[in-house]
């Protein structure tokens, strides 16, 4: 079975959804999981996960000794996104004994990991993303080699995106999202910069390169609610690697749960996260927190009118 390590750099403090993603990990345990942090350390968090203590600094340091660059511009947490396909030279001294390293973003929760992503896509497979339209920065698999962990180099702008204080969505396609979910092939398009979705399928194209772009995880409610159990994640009744929160929990009637203790089964509604008997009925709208969603509206409201204001 190859190996697998799954990176992360987040700093600030700990999201409000850190239990799910850890239990979840918690279901994976033939995959490890490695997050450079600042946040301190993680109560209770299964074997398989390992906090390593690193500031903004530390991150620009490895981007100067590993990468070659001058005066890497990481200023702020968010840049840190354009340094992710470079990670595997950056942290190369925490992931030199596994076959294949990852990035994932932790507003996330997975299922299964190995059922969507096995053996049978990384025997062939180089380079495994989440969507299929392009490389998506919250979950992708590289093989641990030179070849793949220098890919980054072959973008002609990479050395001006990490000397830029401006973030460039370098891991991923440039901003041009709506472009290629609508059917359009990044090299015909006229992108500020080469990000690592034109260098892959440039590679790809040339025969370089074996690939797998798929619609594996999900980062939208889409009518069917999602059922976690045990570790597997469903949408309906299709199997799914993960579920991204960064749509949902910008909406203010999406809350994350009060849990002490995740539960083995629970379902997630467009109102959040709901144990087994709280999904319908009375038990569904005693479940529902009303108190919390009418706090988010009133704040997402009130930053509406106060950025309205100040443009006046």
């Amino acid at each position: 079975m190859p190996s697998i390590c799954l990176v992360s750099c987040y700093f600030g403090s700990w999201p409000k959804s850190i239990n799910l993603f850890l239990e979840s990990c918690r279901y994976n345990p033939t995959v490890d999981f490695i997050l450079f942090s600042n946040c301190g350390p993680l109560p209770e968090s299964p074997s398989n996960v390992r906090v390593v203590e690193m500031e903004l600094n530390d991150i620009r340091e490895r981007a100067r000794q590993k990468i070659g660059i001058t005066e890497p511009a990481i200023e702020r947490p968010y840049k840190v996104c354009d340094f992710r396909p470079a990670f595997g030279l950056m942290f190369e001294d925490y992931l030199s004994t596994y076959d294949f390293w990852g990035h994932t973003d932790i507003d996330l929760i997975f299922g299964k990991i190995r059922n969507v992503v096995g053996e049978n896509i990384l025997s062939k497979k180089e380079i495994i993303s989440g969507k299929k339209y392009y490389l998506t920065g919250w979950f992708w698999v590289f093989k641990n080699n030179d070849k793949i962990n220098s890919l980054f180099r072959k973008s002609a702008d990479y050395e001006a995106v990490m000397s830029s204080e401006r973030n460039f969505i370098f891991d991923e396609c440039a901003g041009a999202w709506d472009e290629l979910i609508g059917g359009a092939s990044i090299l015909d398009l006229d992108t500020e910069i080469e990000s690592m979705t034109e260098v892959i399928r440039r590679e790809e194209q040339a025969g370089r390169l074996q690939t797998h772009f798929a619609n594996l995880g999900r980062e939208i409610m889409n009518g069917d609610p999602y059922t976690w159990e045990e570790g597997t994640l469903y949408e309906g009744e299709k199997e799914r690697l993960l579920l991204h929160f960064v749509l949902l929990k910008n909406q203010y009637y999406f809350t994350f749960p009060d849990w002490e203790e995740v539960p083995s089964r629970f379902r997630i509604l467009p109102t959040g996260f709901y144990r087994d008997g709280e999904q319908e009925g009375l038990s569904y709208l005693s479940a529902l927190p009303v108190a919390k969603i009418i706090r988010r509206w009133w704040q997402q409201t009130s930053e509406k009118v106060k950025r309205r204001l100040l443009k006046r």
